[in-house]
């Protein structure tokens, strides 16, 4: 967490005002996650929406170009594989998201 002072506020909103439009679902609630863990601390973590089919990807070991959402078959056989072994950890939640 870090605290901007007005010249820092005003250059990022004026930033945020100059950002290109993208056609692409905005829910991104990701209800499901990976991070991994080396023996160094943390290498990746993957947030996983499957009502908006994005993902995102962010850590020291995702290359800066893919550390953005990415859309992905959520339908798919492996997604739907992957989100039935999200469903089946252990304390995961009763009422998840789909």
């Amino acid at each position: 967490m870090d605290v901007w002072a007005t010249d820092e506020v005003r250059q990022a909103l004026a930033l945020i005002a100059d950002l290109p439009d993208q056609d692409m679902h905005r829910c991104f609630f990701p209800g499901w996650g990976i991070r991994a863990h080396g023996t160094d601390g943390p290498l990746f973590e993957i947030a996983f929406c499957f009502q908006c089919h994005n993902l995102m990807m962010r850590g020291p070991a995702v290359p800066a170009e893919r550390q953005r959402l990415t859309g992905f078959d959520a339908d798919s056989p492996p997604s739907q594989e992957l989100l039935r072994m999200f469903r089946a950890c252990e304390g995961a939640p009763q009422n998840p998201p789909s």
